[in-house]
């Protein structure tokens, strides 16, 4: 049996360049935000913590089938104003002891599959020092996987930036792996971000 990995969705930001919430934008009759759990859900993360922030009463209500799967934990970042660190230390706080590193995916990449997070997980499995991220096409991507021997640096963190400024820290310590075939990694910032991604996955049905 492989090393326990679990994830953290960051998804309490504000929306300001969306102008709206963003994670409750339908995509085929689901929430953005719903895609990203699922594809959690889907892989071998041993369990998946969801930051909210504002909106966590209303996001919730949207996610009933998936709520209650008893690997998805829910919690609120109180202070999503401080921007993308604040969530990320708010998730890491609640990663369990004996969990060997935490996969770091973003709310807003419906793209996801649990097929790119269990190809990442495998590139960590025997080497627990490791960091590991996509690429498309060559060029890297999140979400990110992490060891739990750089939680401190993840937890020192501050502003509006993700697992990045770590990453680019430890270089030697980055495996990357190609995805490109298989993942659209589409941020959805903007209203023309929503209709790109409608329009790359016109297939996807609410089920």
């Amino acid at each position: 049996m492989g090393q326990s990995i679990e994830g953290i969705i960051l998804a309490a930001g504000l929306s300001t360049r969306m102008g709206k919430p963003k994670l409750l934008l339908d995509m085929h009759g689901r929430p953005a935000l719903w895609w990203v759990v699922r594809a959690a859900l889907e892989s071998e993360l041993a369990r998946i913590i969801v930051v909210l922030g504002p909106d966590s009463e209303r996001i919730t209500a949207r996610l009933p089938d998936l709520e209650a799967a008893s690997r998805l934990h829910i919690i609120s970042n109180p202070q999503p104003e401080r921007g993308m660190s604040s969530s990320l230390a708010a998730g890491l706080a609640h990663v369990d002891p004996t969990a060997a590193g935490a996969l770091i995916l973003l709310g807003d990449q419906p793209g996801i599959t649990g097929a790119v997070i269990n190809d990442l997980i495998a590139a960590f499995q025997g080497n627990a020092e490791r960091i590991v991220a996509p690429t498309v096409q060559g060029r890297r991507t999140t979400p990110a996987l992490f060891p739990r021997s750089l939680f401190p640096d993840l937890m020192r963190i501050r502003g509006d930036v993700g697992g990045r400024e770590v990453l680019n820290r430890y270089p030697d310590r980055v495996v990357l792996v190609e995805t490109g075939p298989y993942y659209d990694d589409t941020d959805m910032d903007t209203p023309a971000d929503l209709e790109k991604l409608q329009m790359k996955f016109p297939g996807k049905k609410g089920e």
